[in-house]
């Protein structure tokens, strides 16, 4: 069992593109197969961040990814609050 480090989400000034610039993605932004995912949602919209980025956490890429899991699919199979 892996220990993740503290969750270190960053602000982003400029919103998440959901189409087009890769650069610009969820994917290239978030991991959102994360454990700490929904903390660090938690703790933007304490801050009134209008986005956040993962790419500077230490946890970003602990999570493997397999293919079959997509955007669709975490939007679809969010656990309920």
């Amino acid at each position: 069992m892996s220990l993740l480090a503290k969750p270190f989400p960053t602000e982003m000034t400029t919103p998440i593109n959901l189409e087009g610039n890769k650069k610009m993605s969820v994917e290239a932004h978030r991991n959102l197969f994360c454990t700490a995912y929904d903390e660090c949602l938690n703790e933007a919209v304490k801050r009134g961040w209008n986005s956040f980025t993962c790419v500077r956490c230490p946890n970003y890429t602990v999570t493997h990814v397999s293919p079959e899991n997509s955007i669709e699919a975490f939007a679809t199979q969010r656990k309920s609050a």
